[in-house]
């Protein structure tokens, strides 16, 4: 029996990729991945995510929680991929407004 039933996440995917608009679909798989792996206070102190070509670059508000990432970033990146089903994120960079500061991107 054929049937016509799809999800709408389904339906979405479907869309973008006629569209050629796969890495915007990717990009929002994966920052709803990185929400629910990271939990209320991470997510409160996020405030940039970013993610192309594997990988995901995360702007965190506090660098003591910058540091605490970094060193628990493969075990987040196994996470986030295991939410995904699939392999999607390849390396995490982590910044503060400060590195950015430092280093003259605004």
């Amino acid at each position: 029996m054929y049937s016509n039933e799809h999800t709408l996440q389904d339906l979405l995917k479907q869309a973008f990729h006629r569209l050629d608009m796969d890495d915007t679909a990717n990009e929002i798989d994966v920052k709803y991945a990185y929400r629910q792996v990271a939990g209320n206070l991470i997510n409160q102190l996020t405030w940039s995510i970013q993610f192309k070509d594997g990988v995901l670059r995360l702007g965190i508000a506090s660098p003591a929680l910058r540091d605490e990432l970094w060193m628990r970033r493969e075990g987040l990146t196994k996470s986030i991929n295991h939410t995904l089903g699939r392999n999607a994120v390849k390396k995490i960079v982590l910044f503060t407004r400060g590195d950015m500061a430092m280093s003259g991107k605004q």
